[in-house]
């Protein structure tokens, strides 16, 4: 079984090691992957000082962290820290090169509870690292190019319609029936793509640094998203049903209220004219997640149909038929990946209703 062990840390290209506390914790045992990770020079006991050949080669901020956060771990006996875990940069000695490794560990204690090893494996995860760094920047000059796009634009956009709205007045007595709908039709066209900006301008936003994840209690959320579609919800003299349990979640409270105000907003909208609308959201917990439902008795989508609706500026209906940005969904589904969780929409066909899903780790699984 040692052999298929190291067999398996060798596929994953992880060295194992184990500090020996009683040696005082001054040593550790490596295997030759962890020797050529750290870039220690090699010796032929695989013994090393770990104070001078490990934390010495961390930043001073990184190694504060690792000690703290082995600290922490050894001193959590009641088993409420499950391992040791951490990725930190590290300066290799033998060449100068920073690397990213994962390091977890694992205790082992004595009848009296006292901690006699820390062993565990290492992982070179610099090339993840490196990749994950460039996504982030990326997204970040992406969010920041929507922002500018989103912001700047609706300033002339606005100019425009002013104008045309001040040429339509100007020039009132001049103005047959089909001059005036050009200027109407070049008007609402300047509103809608305002409209379409500062949709995209929030879908933007989601995600960007601001409010932090605090703990909510999404009841509360729930209600005061539906105090926002009260009058949609009256005009249209929809039937709202809320049953199970709604918990406490870590969650950015202003996206959560999004999310299901778009969610009950579109249940509300898509409705079957001469149909009283029935809607029905649904909350309950399974294995430490949140799973949010919102059905309805409304237009139905067709199933080869449902992948575009998440996507931004995808419409299955007319603006004549139902307003809208085409954006709304697209954005739950990205509050849905910021908390780590997801989103899909079920339906049998047009005509037949649809139920939209989201599931959430409640525990907090926001991206920061």
């Amino acid at each position: 079984s040692a052999f298929l062990g190291d067999q398996a840390l060798e596929l994953a290209q992880a060295g194992h090691w184990n500090i020996d506390f009683r040696e005082g914790g001054d040593y550790y045992i490596s295997s030759e992957r962890t020797v050529a990770i750290f870039g220690d020079p090699p010796r032929d006991d695989f013994h090393y000082h770990i104070m001078n050949d490990w934390y010495a080669n961390i930043e001073a901020a990184d190694k504060a962290a690792a000690e703290a956060t082995l600290a922490n771990y050894l001193a959590a006996l009641d088993g409420s820290v499950p391992r040791y875990d951490m990725i930190h940069p590290y300066k290799r000695p033998s060449d100068g090169r920073i690397i990213w490794v994962h390091v977890m560990g694992h205790v082992a204690r004595d009848a009296r509870g006292k901690p006699t090893h820390v062993f565990g494996v290492v992982m070179d995860v610099t090339y993840h690292k490196e990749h994950e760094n460039e996504l982030l920047r990326s997204n970040a000059e992406l969010e920041q190019f929507s922002y500018a796009i989103s912001h700047d634009m609706r300033q002339p956009l606005r100019m425009i319609s002013s104008y045309l709205q001040l040429l339509e007045r100007n020039l009132a007595d001049q103005l047959d029936g089909e001059k005036r709908d050009y200027f109407n039709f070049a008007i609402d066209g300047a509103k809608r793509i305002d409209q379409m900006l500062m949709a995209l301008l929030e879908y933007s936003r989601v995600g960007r640094k601001g409010e932090p994840p605090t703990w909510i209690e999404s009841r509360a959320v729930l209600d005061e998203a539906l105090l926002f579609l009260q009058p949609a919800i009256a005009e249209a003299q929809a039937k709202l049903t809320i049953s199970g349990d709604w918990p406490r979640i870590l969650a950015s409270h202003d996206e959560m209220q999004r999310l299901i105000q778009n969610l009950i907003g579109n249940a509300v909208k898509y409705r079957i004219a001469g149909h009283m609308p029935e809607i029905t959201v649904t909350s309950e917990m399974i294995n430490n997640e949140w799973h949010l439902s919102v059905t309805d008795n409304g237009v139905g989508i067709y199933p080869d149909q449902i992948e575009r609706l998440f996507k931004v500026f995808q419409r299955l209906h007319t603006r004549a038929t139902y307003e809208g940005t085409g954006i709304g969904l697209a954005l739950c589904r990205k509050i849905a990946e910021h908390h780590k969780g997801r989103i899909w929409a079920e339906s049998a066909g047009e005509g037949l209703g649809s139920r939209f899903c989201v599931v959430l780790p409640c525990g907090g699984g926001v991206i920061r």
